[in-house]
């Protein structure tokens, strides 16, 4: 797994609105961590590692949170994606 890649795709996909593809990035790169993998740079600058890996946990965890309430959103609204 390349996490920069899941990483840079997730965001992609929140700013394109693809809920699903942001779901299935974030939960890829969440479990990639959770099983030791090593996180993505997250900003700009040079951060240490445990910095990368908080900020993309939380970035993931709010990337899903955000994603399912808009495709409940939409199926509320009888709009499925």
């Amino acid at each position: 797994m390349d996490p920069q890649a899941a990483w840079d795709e997730m965001l992609e996909a929140i700013l394109q609105r693809d809920w699903g593809q942001a779901v299935e990035r974030a939960e890829a790169l969440l479990e990639w961590m959770r099983n030791g993998g090593f996180p993505p740079e997250t900003a700009k600058i040079t951060m240490r590692r445990q910095w990368n890996r908080s900020m993309a946990e939380f970035g993931c965890l709010i990337a899903l949170q955000f994603a399912r309430q808009a495709q409940r959103r939409r199926k509320q609204k009888g709009r499925n994606d």
